[in-house]
């Protein structure tokens, strides 16, 4: 998830947020929306971690949402349609 999705849905978010980082509130971080680099110094002073880290950190979290879509998305494939565009399908289905 972008960082612009992120803030297009704050309130939701900024929950989500509190929830993986314990030691933040919603009420800490909720004047901050829109500033990734404010986030994160709260984050890492909170959570003893360097501000570089805490990004990282943050970024990671972001992006775990469209991770998981990216999941779901390679797991709906059966697998017939797998071997069937596998460029080794030969391999899958062996001639008799």
């Amino acid at each position: 998830m972008a960082w612009t999705k992120l803030t297009e849905n704050w309130s939701e978010n900024l929950q989500a947020i509190a929830r993986r980082f314990p030691h933040v509130s919603a009420q800490m971080l909720d004047p901050l929306k829109g500033e990734l680099m404010e986030i994160s110094r709260v984050i890492a002073q909170t959570h003893d971690l360097s501000e570089p880290e805490a990004r990282e950190e943050l970024e990671n979290f972001i992006d775990l949402p469209s991770l998981a879509r990216e999941a779901v998305d390679f797991r709906s494939h059966d697998a017939a349609t797998i071997a069937a565009t596998s460029p080794h399908k030969d391999l899958h289905h062996p001639r008799s």
